[in-house]
């Protein structure tokens, strides 16, 4: 019996790691994982059995996006030898890792997939309905002027930037928008990202309160008429705070999205 007949051809091996043939010479070129044996006159690859795991390794590796230049540094230059204990330790450490932002993920699906409903049942009304809000701690950017008098697009990129300095992307979900807390004394604006916890890194921080919210869905901008919209609610109030973001609804207009504008009397 050759010693052919006792390896697998690149068909088997493809067969059975699901590894494409191209992926398996890609991964010959990149010297990760070799044929045993090339058949001088077909040019054919046979490999071992052995190898199989091998593959199964490599692939798992790209479906934790693990780079293979390093999973290289765990395989010899012929790729015949492989440090195991290294590259499994490294191997969990990227699943533990792709698993968190998967939970992450998900969390954020959930967390959107609940807004989109709550918007669902008032969007049609143009009533001011109530929410039940839990405490939301805000990292905060004041603006000087009206909402209306200023380039909210680029004010809003702007401090974008500054929050996701502030690690707000590992957040499960976050909102972003425009708050105005009234006072006798006059009105202090600003651009609001929340955050999880907390931070010394903002300058400028404070917390909503939790509490029964009054709200209203508007196609624009309605922040700086806070007072009118929520004329009946305000009634003997003289301080309150006037929350204003985007939400998602089931058909989400992206180049016109709804706004929902929240607000909280205070005394």
């Amino acid at each position: 019996m050759s010693r052919k007949n006792k390896l697998l051809s690149i068909g088997d091996l493809s067969k059975l790691t699901g590894a494409s043939h191209r992926s398996l010479r890609y991964y010959e070129q990149i010297g990760l994982l070799e044929p045993v044996l090339i058949d001088p006159d077909s040019s054919y690859r046979y490999y071992s059995f052995d190898q199989v795991y091998l593959a199964d390794m490599i692939q798992l590796c790209i479906e934790l996006d693990v780079p293979l230049k390093v999973l290289k540094e765990y395989i010899d230059a012929k790729g015949m030898v492989v440090d195991m204990v290294a590259l499994l330790a490294y191997a969990r450490g990227a699943a533990m890792e792709r698993k968190k932002r998967l939970e992450t993920g998900m969390k954020f699906i959930d967390a959107m997939e609940r807004q989109v409903l709550l918007a669902g049942q008032y969007q049609k009304s143009g009533a001011v309905y109530t929410r039940t809000m839990p405490e939301q701690i805000l990292c905060l950017n004041p603006v000087a002027r009206p909402f209306d008098e200023v380039d909210q697009l680029e004010m809003a990129k702007d401090f974008w930037k500054i929050g996701m300095g502030l690690g707000s992307e590992e957040q499960e979900s976050w909102e972003f928008g425009l708050l105005c807390e009234y006072a006798p004394g006059g009105v202090s604006r600003y651009v609001f990202m929340e955050l999880q916890a907390y931070t010394d890194k903002a300058k400028y921080m404070r917390t909503m309160p939790a509490g029964t919210y009054y709200c209203k869905q508007h196609g624009r901008s309605m922040i700086d008429q806070a007072p009118t919209v929520f004329e009946e609610q305000l009634r003997g109030k003289r301080s309150f705070l006037a929350i204003e973001t985007e939400i998602f609804s089931g058909r989400h207009q992206i180049s016109d999205p709804v706004k929902e504008l929240r607000m909280i009397a205070l005394e």
